[in-house]
């Protein structure tokens, strides 16, 4: 019987440093684990060691000075609101998203030839399992190369908001009872759909106003549900006899499909103030 290769196909970013850290402590050294995929360009190895520097000395440090953060901007791509909150409340992640030894890069487009064509190559054998966490949609033929084993944390729990910033988009309704409901995230397959495919886990938050803001709220919804991913893969990937099946989603109950285009700064400034808003008149 064939083992189920895996994979880790997310970005580099400070969010996904936390996912990376988890993925490494826990499924890193499964002989199974065929490394992780990242969105983004090769980088120099300077910046990988520089990365790789930053968070061995900083590792679990939750405050941070002005230079501190402007050497970790220095560092990813961006730098925003829910990753200063997750340092504060968690401490810098133990890894950087590029240290690992079997890191490959795929490039800023992972719909491109490139992709494609590595994983074809490594599919050849059996076709791998690919666990996702990134912000691009993924072209039908991921589908096809990896025969439907493709899996997706969503940062909200379906189907009642999908896509990006979902949770923010529902907090500037002002809706306690909307965002009740979709304060939580969800491990579902990869299908032709936006955040359409079974459900695998989905979990909510019972109190998601004892926070100081919705960056907090945020941050502490990604370190759960990476925990329940890592968790989750590890289950589907040490079972050799089942597969889950996923419970399709009630298109009935199907919320909209926020896109990160229409997300501005003023939404952003929306938001927050949207959930501060409820904090209040919930408590």
């Amino acid at each position: 019987m064939l083992t189920k290769e895996f994979y880790l196909l997310t970005e580099s970013s400070v969010i996904c440093s936390y996912l990376v850290s988890k993925w490494i402590n826990n499924l890193a050294e499964l002989p199974n684990f065929r490394g992780f995929l990242l969105k983004e360009d090769m980088p120099s190895e300077n910046l990988i060691q520089k990365r790789k520097l930053f968070h061995g000395e900083y590792a679990g440090k939750k405050l941070l000075t002005d230079e501190d953060y402007q050497k970790l901007i220095c560092l990813y791509p961006a730098l925003d609101e829910t990753e200063k909150a997750m340092i504060s409340l968690f401490g810098v992640s133990q890894y950087s998203t590029t240290e690992y030894a079997k890191t490959f890069f795929l490039g800023n487009d992972v719909n491109q030839e490139y992709a494609k064509n590595f994983l074809k190559e490594n599919s050849k054998v059996s076709p791998p399992y690919i666990f996702a966490c990134l912000t691009q949609i993924l072209q039908p033929w991921w589908l096809e190369i990896t025969n439907s084993q493709l899996f997706n944390v969503h940062s909200a729990v379906l189907p009642y908001a999908r896509g990006m910033y979902s949770i923010e988009n529902i907090a500037i309704l002002r809706d306690i009872n909307k965002f009740k409901k979709v304060v939580g995230f969800t491990i579902h397959y990869i299908d032709k759909g936006v955040d359409l495919g079974p459900i695998i886990r989905a979990e909510r938050i019972i109190d998601p106003f004892r926070f100081n803001s919705i960056w907090e709220l945020k941050g502490y919804i990604y370190m759960i549900e990476f925990d329940a991913y890592v968790k989750t893969a590890k289950e589907i990937i040490s079972n050799n006899q089942t597969m889950p099946v996923g419970v399709i989603q009630n298109p009935s109950l199907r919320g909209p499909n926020f896109r990160i285009k229409n997300f501005a700064y003023d939404k952003l400034r929306q938001a927050e103030e949207g959930y501060l808003a409820m904090k209040n008149a919930f408590n």
